[in-house]
């Protein structure tokens, strides 16, 4: 079952089970929603405040990129 631990904005972080995810807008111009999996620590210091959150969520794009992934585009249906 997912149960939301942290909004802001648009970007929401879910724990599913013992698995952490951000669901967050990626598009500038458009809507593109996200979601990815962060780790437990990631959630956790996410939570704490906007400015821990948007750190998480810059280094989550950084590995994203360099994994080969474009996380400026919408992965969900």
């Amino acid at each position: 079952m997912d149960k939301k631990l942290f909004q802001f904005s648009d970007m929401e972080i879910w724990a599913r089970g013992d698995r952490f995810f951000v669901r967050y807008d990626a598009g500038s111009h458009q809507i593109a929603m996200r979601e990815d999996e962060i780790s437990e620590l990631e959630a956790l210091e996410a939570s704490q405040s906007t400015e821990a959150a948007m750190k998480m969520l810059f280094a989550l794009q950084k590995r994203l990129i360099k994994a080969g992934i474009n996380p400026y585009v919408s992965n969900t249906k």
